[in-house]
């Protein structure tokens, strides 16, 4: 009995070869008129590695890792003026920011300046948007204040391994990485650290000198709430007006006309800068003896260039605690990961802000980012990223060309050597008003709303984000918020759209299946059961019909699936047809069991004719 029904299965299969061309939708590939089946290398993946071959060893290469060199030999005079103003605007208003993100690390605050000085350099020669300005930041500081608690300087480590992964990711092409970002998640990380950052200087604003164990949302209030008694009220007017001023300036950005306008908005760009200045300058004439100021102040910065140094493989902390390498590793943690990722999505951003409707090479732009902390890690623990309000100062400036980031370089190496004396008399009170002002005003709040009005079902990675970055870490939070986006899209890929159709056709009852999306693995199951679960409710089913024009994809555990369904509806005495799906889709049925499927691939462009046909070449009237 087997060996009849095998004979008859090879004789369809010889029958129906001739008409290869109604099997597939597309039928272009001539493995079905040889019946060679095999799968081959993926074209996209062997074009690929032909492609990076090719580029690897020439000169356009070289350009592309330089884009000095594309750019410095067609450098004009006319972009000098331009670049200088950019590069000392940005100067000015960078040296305020980047001594209180380096306070925010709980780093001495010359290490905020070196970041941004190597930073500033190394981006001059690797970056591609002009606009763009490297720096430390707000979510750099408070992403490694955790590991400086620690490690104090041999956090230097953690900036040299984030370069060594952010410049692997981007010879690697894996910008791909940042796409499992969502904006959801972006949204919730962003709300989350501003909190954080914010609720970390509301000790400095005070005046309360007692630092709490970490600078997390929660540790950075008990401590405050424990200390109530230690607040200091020069310090907590000054930092407080500090706000209002910083508020109030950014509300005049679009006042006035003609000269009055640029006038209000050069006002608006240095504003960090002036009551920085304003406030050192207060301190230094109220000031009645250095060791007792009517306010906290920064205090002394040394003077000079930083020490260049190897990143330390191993430390020993002020307490006398010994890190091997792996201590530190284990110190660091998952941070190693998310700090390239998040400084990569910041650069990514800050450069496609500012873009202008141009292509941005979000790969070379890592390798710019990774090359920067690469040298900076050889001077300071502190790790930098793309700052936005820095390159908009640079894009409103006029900026040319990244020569104005050498030129922030240079004018912050100056006021290191020879302004120090100055910045002693800094208030932090002063520097964490300029902080909390810019978290203020740094998430967006629109975007939220949109959010809520678009999709109510992305609040929940937003607050899942948010929740756990303020209540956790902010490396593991974001981790949390693309693990659960992650789920939520296997769950959407596991639960395909399904829809069924009952029609008369050629004399037989058919059960049209409709399928909305490809199927993978996690899918397979749920097809099955969903037809086998409406055969059951039917009376009458003669065949059942699997639409595949939107199947695109299929794997292995897809085509046993399709077998075992083939198997339980003959058990049931129904048959299976299976109606337009691609080649690509039928090749791995084929591969799977040949003989099975070649009788039940159609691609008839109507329903109709395609079961009028299968039905004279395959279909036998089931016997009781």
């Amino acid at each position: 009995m087997m060996q009849d029904m095998s004979k008859e299965a090879d004789s369809q299969v010889q029958t129906e070869m001739p008409q290869v061309s109604r099997l597939v939708v597309n039928q272009n590939d001539e493995r079905f008129i040889s019946y060679d089946y095999r799968e081959s290398p993926p074209r996209e993946m062997v074009q690929w590695f032909r492609r990076r071959a090719r580029i690897l060893f020439n000169y356009s290469m070289v350009k592309k890792c330089l884009p000095i060199l594309s750019w410095l030999p067609k450098y004009q005079c006319s972009y000098v003026m331009y670049d200088l103003i950019a590069g000392i605007t940005v100067a000015l208003t960078a040296i305020p920011q980047s001594i209180a993100y380096g306070i925010l690390a709980n780093l001495s605050p010359q290490y905020g300046l070196y970041s941004n000085i190597l930073g500033c350099l190394a981006y001059a020669v690797f970056g591609s948007v002009k606009d763009v300005t490297i720096a430390p930041t707000s979510l750099t500081a408070i992403m490694v204040q955790h590991v400086v608690k620690e490690l104090e300087y041999g956090t230097a480590l953690l900036t040299f391994l984030a370069a060594v992964v952010t410049i692997s990711f981007g010879a690697l092409n894996l910008g791909v990485l940042v796409r499992f970002i969502s904006i959801p998640v972006v949204m919730g990380f962003t709300f989350a650290a501003c909190l954080t950052i914010g609720s970390a200087q509301i000790r400095s604003l005070l005046g309360i000198k007692t630092q709490g164990k970490s600078s997390d949302f929660v540790t950075s209030w008990t401590n405050v709430f424990a200390h109530l008694d230690e607040v200091r009220m020069a310090d907590c007017i000054l930092g407080c007006c500090s706000i209002v001023v910083l508020c109030s300036l950014r509300l005049t950005k679009d006042l006035g006309e003609g000269r009055w306008r640029t006038f209000f908005k050069y006002l608006v760009l240095l504003r960090n800068a002036l009551i920085v200045v304003a406030g050192a300058t207060l301190a230094y004439y109220l000031k009645t003896d250095m060791d007792d100021s009517v306010f906290n102040l920064t205090g002394h910065v040394p003077a000079g260039l930083p020490v260049f140094q190897m990143p330390p493989f191993s430390y020993t902390n002020i307490n006398g605690t010994e890190y091997s390498f792996g201590d530190m590793l284990s110190v660091m943690r998952t941070s190693i990961i998310t700090i390239p990722l998040v400084t990569t999505l910041e650069i990514v951003s800050v450069g496609k802000a500012f873009s202008k409707g141009k292509i941005i090479d979000a790969t070379q732009e890592m390798i710019a980012l990774g090359m920067s902390n690469l040298v900076v890690s050889f001077c300071s623990p502190l790790p930098a990223a793309g700052s936005f309000t820095r390159s908009a100062l640079n894009n409103s400036s006029g900026v040319r060309t990244t020569m104005s980031c050498a030129v922030t370089a240079v004018v912050l190496t100056i006021s290191l050597a020879l302004f120090t004396d100055a910045l002693y008399y800094i208030p932090k009170a002063t520097l964490a008003s300029v902080v909390i002002s810019a978290m203020l005003f740094m998430p967006d709040y629109e975007e939220i709303g949109n959010i809520w009005r678009s999709k109510k079902m992305d609040l929940i990675p937003f607050l899942a984000t948010a929740l756990a970055c303020l209540f956790y870490e902010l490396d593991y939070g974001i981790l949390v918020g693309i693990g659960l986006n992650c789920c939520i899209l296997l769950y959407l890929m596991s639960t395909p759209g399904l829809s069924g159709e009952e029609i008369q056709l050629s004399g037989l009852t058919v059960l049209l299946v409709k399928v909305d999306q490809s199927l993978a693995f996690s899918s397979a199951e749920c097809l099955r059961d969903w037809i086998l679960k409406r055969i059951d409710q039917r009376d009458h089913i003669d065949v059942v019909v699997i639409d595949g024009q939107n199947i695109h994809f299929a794997d292995t555990t897809v085509a046993k699936n399709f077998v075992s369904i083939e198997e339980d509806l003959r058990i049931r005495q129904i048959r299976l047809m299976l109606w337009r799906f691609d080649a690509k889709v039928a090749f791995v049925f084929l591969r799977m069991r040949k003989e099975l499927f070649i009788p039940l691939l159609r691609a008839d462009v109507q329903l109709q004719d395609a079961v009028a046909r299968w039905k004279h070449l395959h279909y036998q009237i089931p016997t009781e």
